[in-house]
């Protein structure tokens, strides 16, 4: 059974396998306000929190806002992920 997720950009349900995932990591304040906060902490080596988020992008919205290139007609059937080159340690 396929799974239905949603898209990020546009809300269309989609399958969870065919959807484009994208993991994004960023600081949950700027570097202009980061740098206030630590100027004004109490603590000396305090490491603010990250968001991690995990993103689901339908097909249209992935090749319009160019997170994926166009495939050739042929290529867009395979749902497998692309291999992965060796792990780096």
């Amino acid at each position: 059974m396929i799974y239905l997720c949603r898209c990020v950009s546009t809300a269309k349900a989609i399958p969870k396998d065919k959807a484009i995932k994208r993991f994004s990591v960023r600081n949950i304040v700027d570097a202009s306000a980061m740098r206030d906060i630590r100027d004004a902490s109490a603590y000396e080596n305090y490491t603010m929190p990250k968001l991690y988020i995990k993103q689901h992008y339908c097909i249209e919205a992935a090749v319009h806002q160019r997170i994926v290139r166009v495939r050739s007609a042929i290529d867009r059937k395979n749902r497998l992920p692309p291999s992965r080159g060796p792990r780096k340690f």
